[in-house]
Protein backbone atom coordinates (compact mmCIF):
# COMPACT_ATOMS: atom_id res chain seq x y z
CA UNK A 1 0.00 0.00 0.00
CA UNK A 2 1.19 3.32 -0.73
CA UNK A 3 1.97 6.18 1.74
CA UNK A 4 -1.13 8.28 0.29
CA UNK A 5 -3.06 5.39 0.48
CA UNK A 6 -2.38 4.52 4.16
CA UNK A 7 -2.52 8.49 4.88
CA UNK A 8 -5.98 8.57 3.39
CA UNK A 9 -7.11 5.06 5.48
CA UNK A 10 -5.36 6.92 8.69
CA UNK A 11 -7.41 9.80 8.55
CA UNK A 12 -10.51 8.41 7.51
CA UNK A 13 -9.87 6.19 10.51
CA UNK A 14 -9.06 8.92 12.98
CA UNK A 15 -12.07 11.00 11.10
CA UNK A 16 -14.57 8.79 12.86
CA UNK A 17 -12.71 7.83 15.98
CA UNK A 18 -12.45 11.73 17.08
CA UNK A 19 -16.36 12.54 16.04
CA UNK A 20 -18.38 9.62 17.07
CA UNK A 21 -20.96 10.52 19.17
CA UNK A 22 -22.01 6.64 20.27
CA UNK A 23 -25.87 7.37 20.09
CA UNK A 24 -26.13 3.52 18.91
CA UNK A 25 -24.23 0.17 19.73
CA UNK A 26 -23.86 0.00 15.58
CA UNK A 27 -21.48 3.04 16.42
CA UNK A 28 -19.95 1.44 19.25
CA UNK A 29 -18.77 -1.70 17.37
CA UNK A 30 -17.66 0.33 14.17
CA UNK A 31 -15.36 3.16 16.56
CA UNK A 32 -14.04 0.27 18.52
CA UNK A 33 -12.99 -1.55 15.29
CA UNK A 34 -11.81 1.61 13.76
CA UNK A 35 -9.88 2.84 17.16
CA UNK A 36 -8.42 -0.82 16.86
CA UNK A 37 -6.78 -0.83 13.39
CA UNK A 38 -5.45 2.67 14.36
CA UNK A 39 -3.50 1.72 17.51
CA UNK A 40 -2.33 -1.62 15.70
CA UNK A 41 -2.08 -1.07 12.45
CA UNK A 42 -0.76 2.73 12.41
CA UNK A 43 0.65 2.31 15.42
CA UNK A 44 -0.72 5.55 17.10
CA UNK A 45 -0.68 3.95 20.56
CA UNK A 46 -1.38 7.85 22.10
CA UNK A 47 -4.62 7.02 20.99
CA UNK A 48 -5.47 4.54 24.17
CA UNK A 49 -5.33 7.57 26.56
CA UNK A 50 -8.49 8.50 24.53
CA UNK A 51 -10.35 5.83 25.27
CA UNK A 52 -9.28 4.04 28.61
CA UNK A 53 -10.08 5.49 31.81
CA UNK A 54 -7.33 6.35 33.94
CA UNK A 55 -8.08 3.00 36.45
CA UNK A 56 -9.21 1.14 33.86
CA UNK A 57 -8.79 -3.15 34.70
CA UNK A 58 -7.91 -5.59 31.97
CA UNK A 59 -8.16 -8.78 32.88
CA UNK A 60 -6.29 -11.75 31.15
CA UNK A 61 -7.30 -14.88 30.53
CA UNK A 62 -3.62 -16.06 32.19
CA UNK A 63 -5.13 -14.50 35.45
CA UNK A 64 -2.66 -11.45 34.87
CA UNK A 65 -5.14 -8.13 35.46
CA UNK A 66 -3.73 -5.40 34.22
CA UNK A 67 -4.67 -1.53 36.02
CA UNK A 68 -4.21 1.62 34.81
CA UNK A 69 -4.20 3.39 31.55
CA UNK A 70 -0.40 3.84 31.76
CA UNK A 71 0.03 -0.22 32.24
CA UNK A 72 -2.47 -0.26 29.33
CA UNK A 73 -0.19 1.77 26.83
CA UNK A 74 3.11 0.22 28.20
CA UNK A 75 1.76 -3.71 27.55
CA UNK A 76 0.30 -2.74 24.43
CA UNK A 77 4.08 -0.97 23.22
CA UNK A 78 6.29 -4.11 24.21
CA UNK A 79 3.65 -5.96 22.36
CA UNK A 80 3.99 -4.38 19.08
CA UNK A 81 8.09 -4.07 19.77
CA UNK A 82 7.11 -7.58 19.64
CA UNK A 83 5.60 -7.60 16.44
CA UNK A 84 6.16 -4.38 14.61
CA UNK A 85 4.33 -5.52 11.61
CA UNK A 86 1.52 -7.04 13.30
CA UNK A 87 -1.88 -6.39 11.92
CA UNK A 88 -5.70 -7.46 13.39
CA UNK A 89 -7.86 -9.31 10.74
CA UNK A 90 -11.48 -8.77 12.61
CA UNK A 91 -13.89 -11.97 12.65
CA UNK A 92 -16.59 -10.23 14.23
CA UNK A 93 -17.22 -7.09 16.53
CA UNK A 94 -20.57 -6.53 18.12
CA UNK A 95 -22.18 -4.08 20.99
CA UNK A 96 -25.06 -4.01 22.70
CA UNK A 97 -26.23 -0.99 25.36
CA UNK A 98 -27.22 2.28 25.26
CA UNK A 99 -26.10 6.19 25.94
CA UNK A 100 -27.37 5.95 29.76
CA UNK A 101 -25.94 2.86 31.11
CA UNK A 102 -23.09 2.14 28.41
CA UNK A 103 -22.31 -0.34 26.33
CA UNK A 104 -20.47 -2.97 25.98
CA UNK A 105 -18.46 -4.38 22.65
CA UNK A 106 -17.44 -8.10 22.11
CA UNK A 107 -14.44 -8.51 19.35
CA UNK A 108 -12.63 -11.13 18.21
CA UNK A 109 -9.23 -11.09 16.14
CA UNK A 110 -6.48 -12.91 14.16
CA UNK A 111 -3.12 -11.93 15.12
CA UNK A 112 -0.84 -11.37 11.60
CA UNK A 113 2.87 -10.57 12.21
CA UNK A 114 6.37 -11.99 12.49
CA UNK A 115 8.11 -11.60 15.53
CA UNK A 116 11.11 -9.48 14.57
CA UNK A 117 11.56 -7.19 18.37
CA UNK A 118 12.41 -8.61 21.50
CA UNK A 119 9.78 -10.03 24.10
CA UNK A 120 8.91 -11.32 27.16
CA UNK A 121 10.30 -14.45 26.13
CA UNK A 122 13.25 -13.38 24.53
CA UNK A 123 15.06 -12.55 21.34
CA UNK A 124 13.15 -12.19 18.64
CA UNK A 125 12.87 -15.46 16.46
CA UNK A 126 11.36 -14.48 13.41
CA UNK A 127 8.50 -17.35 13.41
CA UNK A 128 5.47 -15.58 12.28
CA UNK A 129 1.98 -15.27 13.56
CA UNK A 130 -0.71 -15.77 11.11
CA UNK A 131 -4.07 -17.05 10.54
CA UNK A 132 -2.79 -20.59 10.15
CA UNK A 133 -1.50 -20.40 13.76
CA UNK A 134 -4.85 -19.49 15.00
CA UNK A 135 -3.59 -16.91 17.02
CA UNK A 136 -6.32 -15.05 18.03
CA UNK A 137 -7.98 -13.26 20.99
CA UNK A 138 -11.60 -12.19 22.37
CA UNK A 139 -12.21 -9.28 24.56
CA UNK A 140 -15.43 -7.86 25.98
CA UNK A 141 -15.09 -4.15 27.17
CA UNK A 142 -17.71 -2.01 29.52
CA UNK A 143 -17.59 1.08 27.71
CA UNK A 144 -18.95 4.15 30.14
CA UNK A 145 -18.88 8.09 30.36
CA UNK A 146 -16.08 9.53 32.27
CA UNK A 147 -15.65 12.83 32.99
CA UNK A 148 -17.98 13.88 29.63
CA UNK A 149 -16.29 11.52 27.31
CA UNK A 150 -16.97 7.72 26.43
CA UNK A 151 -14.14 5.47 27.67
CA UNK A 152 -13.42 2.13 28.36
CA UNK A 153 -13.38 1.23 32.42
CA UNK A 154 -12.92 -2.61 32.36
CA UNK A 155 -11.91 -5.21 29.43
CA UNK A 156 -11.95 -9.16 29.79
CA UNK A 157 -9.50 -10.64 27.35
CA UNK A 158 -8.09 -14.19 26.29
CA UNK A 159 -5.42 -14.70 23.62
CA UNK A 160 -4.29 -17.80 21.99
CA UNK A 161 -1.19 -17.91 25.18
CA UNK A 162 0.28 -21.32 23.54
CA UNK A 163 0.40 -20.02 19.98
CA UNK A 164 2.03 -16.74 20.93
CA UNK A 165 4.55 -18.28 23.52
CA UNK A 166 5.24 -20.77 20.60
CA UNK A 167 6.05 -17.65 18.03
CA UNK A 168 8.07 -15.66 20.37
CA UNK A 169 10.32 -18.22 22.25
CA UNK A 170 13.63 -18.24 21.23
CA UNK A 171 15.23 -20.63 19.22
CA UNK A 172 18.17 -22.49 20.76
CA UNK A 173 20.86 -19.90 19.93
CA UNK A 174 23.67 -20.85 17.99
CA UNK A 175 25.61 -19.25 14.69
CA UNK A 176 23.43 -21.19 12.25
CA UNK A 177 19.70 -20.08 13.83
CA UNK A 178 20.83 -16.56 15.53
CA UNK A 179 17.75 -14.81 13.89
CA UNK A 180 18.63 -11.42 15.59
CA UNK A 181 22.29 -11.36 14.14
CA UNK A 182 20.91 -12.56 10.78
CA UNK A 183 18.31 -10.22 10.45
CA UNK A 184 20.86 -7.24 11.74
CA UNK A 185 23.35 -8.00 9.39
CA UNK A 186 20.51 -8.52 6.30
CA UNK A 187 19.96 -4.71 7.50
CA UNK A 188 23.23 -3.60 7.28
CA UNK A 189 26.63 -3.80 5.87
CA UNK A 190 28.51 -6.84 8.27
CA UNK A 191 32.04 -6.05 8.50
Amino acid sequence: MSIEKRLEERNKLLEYVDNCELKTPEEVARLFEEYTKLIWDHKLVGKIYDFYCDDAVIHSGNGNDVTGVDNVFAGTLQFISSFPDLKFKFLDIFAEGDEESGYKFVQAVYYDGINTGYSQFGKPTGKPLSEDDYCMSVCECLVKKVNGRWKIVEEWLVRSSESLENTMKSFIQSEENDFEETAACEEIECE
